[in-house]
């Protein structure tokens, strides 16, 4: 079937072109290929990779399970190669601005994948990778069809689980131990999915006994599938024998994911210099405000005479401002209203309100690792909405409560309620999925554009007056910015440099002014991720150099609402995209 798709697109784009060199309206048919193309590509692509499919909503795939051996790898990177083939057979330089966006992000898509497949080789040796119970999640409660389809389409994708958690042990070859932990622990967390909330939705189904027994069948047979996967990989980790691997993944890797990850006009090295030296000029400015800020919180009392613990000290007082555990939630609550009302008031953005925000608790499946969270309905499904996810601090041990709004103070709340909500990812996340041209900016997200702009929100609110431009907002959103700089530092230093545990809590404790139980989080993300911690930082960068230059060349007709609509125009891209049509 890929041969044959492939075939027909291929002989497609190559008669269209023979036909468009004698048509004046070449460009016109050249676009009209492209997105006949498109089409295709997609299909073929959610059939290809169809537990990705689930998470965006694409149905039709939904109960193929493909196992993870050699076998698929194989036929993923021959995939890959037909349709970068493919691709290149159409004439990119008659294609239209949004077109050509979109012949990019598949190219970088396509690369990506075959680079992944066939040199990263991450199914080796990254043993989360293999958890079944997200997509099943999603499959059970999610809107996409009625209840008696969706829990006959997860019982066919739960036939084969015993041979897929078995293929998924046998690829593993020199894991690392940092990746077994986090599989145990994740897929332990996974067996709820088939629990009570199954059990529930099969109860209230209109399935026949026999369908729900074998739905029951296949569950169970799930669950012990998963249990054997955990009991295996906990043998790896008693067995002395077992060689791991390092997960520091050196620099030449790291150079290559980033190209494909981050997709920005800026290497590594350079990225890390610019947030060391910006760490800097952030650290002089925290200096300066905590200095103003003294008198305030500490009166007569003697200043220190060491930088950080002056910072340090005003930043403890600062944090001792914050909610009860039982108003948490209607205070982020309220802040999304009143973000809404500002941006109203300042014309910050075209903002339509027919597209709720909507917040709520977390819910349980998703608690437990972040205090706030965006939430959006997959790109194909039409029903569905966009939440600011709240976690229920009332839930938590009075010390742990307490250590957590320390950290989200009423100062910090504020921040997180833009970066997640509004004007954040939540805002953006609508302009993706419901304004943009093109589907597939939304499927294949670049995440660098996505965490950049959130955290330029941030500081676009306050440029624009949310705060009152008091120096206690400033100098947090300082501390914030540190944490994005700090990112960019401890993700280089840790999978680059090899630098050591201690080093990497001396920069994150005693320079970036996170707390212990903060850092050891940070310090654990590092060593189980790779390039991602410097998605906020770079594509912040991006969007802010872009919008510097825009200004410049639309000179007297510029607006900062411009700006924004135009920019939010080109979906989920990456930066460097966008910026080649604004800046055209």
């Amino acid at each position: 079937m890929k041969k044959i798709l492939y075939l027909f697109v291929l002989v497609l784009a190559v008669n269209c072109t023979g036909c468009n060199t004698q048509n004046a309206d070449s460009g016109r048919s050249i676009d009209s290929t492209f997105k006949k193309f498109e089409d295709v590509f997609l299909d073929a692509y959610w059939k290809q990779y169809p537990a990705a499919s689930i998470y965006i909503g694409y149905g039709k795939y939904y109960d193929k399970l493909v196992l993870p051996d050699s076998i698929a790898v194989a036929n993923n990177i021959s995939f890959s190669k037909h349709w970068i083939d493919s691709l290149n057979k159409l004439e990119y330089q008659n294609l239209n601005d949004n077109n050509k966006i979109s012949f990019n992000i598949i190219k970088n898509q396509l690369e990506s994948d075959s680079w992944y497949q066939s040199v990263f080789k991450q199914y080796e040796w990254d043993a989360s990778l293999y958890n079944l119970s997200g997509e099943c999640y999603y499959l059970i409660n999610q809107p996409w069809a009625l209840l008696d389809y969706r829990l006959k389409t997860l019982s066919n994708r739960l036939e084969h689980t015993k041979a897929y958690y078995q293929a998924a042990f046998n690829i593993l070859h020199r894991p690392t131990k940092e990746h077994v932990e986090l599989a145990i622990l994740q897929n332990q967390g996974g067996l709820s999915v088939f629990g009570k909330s199954l059990t529930d939705s099969i109860k209230a189904s209109n399935l026949s006994d026999a369908e729900k027994y074998i739905l029951t069948q296949n569950a169970a047979k799930t669950v012990d599938a998963i249990n054997q996967y955990i009991t295996s990989l906990k043998g790896m980790l008693a067995n002395k024998k077992q060689e791991f691997r390092s997960y520091a993944i050196g620099k030449e890797l790291f150079t290559q994911k980033f190209k494909y990850d981050i997709a920005a006009d800026i290497s590594p090295e350079e990225l890390y210099a610019k947030a060391k030296a910006d760490k800097e000029q952030y650290y002089k400015k925290m200096y300066h405000l905590s200095d103003s800020l003294w008198t305030k919180y500490y009166q007569t009392q003697t200043k220190p005479t060491d930088t950080a613990a002056l910072i340090q000290a005003v930043i403890d007082k600062i944090q001792l401002q914050h909610a009860a555990p039982e108003h948490f939630f209607d205070t982020l609550s309220n802040q999304v209203h009143q973000l809404k009302k500002f941006i109203i008031e300042k014309d910050l953005f075209d903002f339509d309100t027919t597209y709720p925000i909507i917040v709520r608790y977390m819910p349980d499946y998703a608690s437990g690792v972040t205090l706030a969270s965006a939430e959006f309905a997959p790109p194909y499904q039409k029903q569905g909405a966009t939440y600011y996810n709240v976690d229920d601090l009332t839930k938590y041990t009075k010390e742990k409560a307490e250590s957590a709004l320390q950290e989200v103070n009423n100062y910090m709340a504020q921040l997180l309620s833009i970066h997640e909500a509004m004007p954040g990812h939540c805002l953006q996340g609508i302009y993706s999925n419901k304004k943009s041209p093109d589907v597939l900016r939304s499927v294949f997200q670049n995440g660098a554009m996505i965490e950049g702009w959130a955290v330029y929100t941030e500081g676009m609110m306050l440029e624009n007056g949310w705060g009152n431009h008091s120096p206690e907002m400033d100098l947090i959103h300082d501390k914030m910015k540190l944490r994005e700089l700090s990112n960019v530092i401890i993700d280089y230093d840790m999978q680059v440099l090899n630098k050591p545990k201690e080093y990497i809590m001396h920069i994150l404790v005693n320079e970036c002014f996170q707390t212990q139980a903060q850092a050891e989080e940070k310090y654990h993300r590092a060593t189980v991720s790779q390039v991602q911690l410097c998605s906020y930082y770079a594509g912040y960068s991006a969007i802010a150099a872009l919008r510097d230059t825009y200004q410049k060349k639309m000179g007297d007709k510029y607006s900062l609402k411009d700006f924004h609509e135009t920019f939010l125009s080109f979906g989920s891209s990456p930066v460097k995209y966008i910026s080649e049509r604004m800046l055209k």
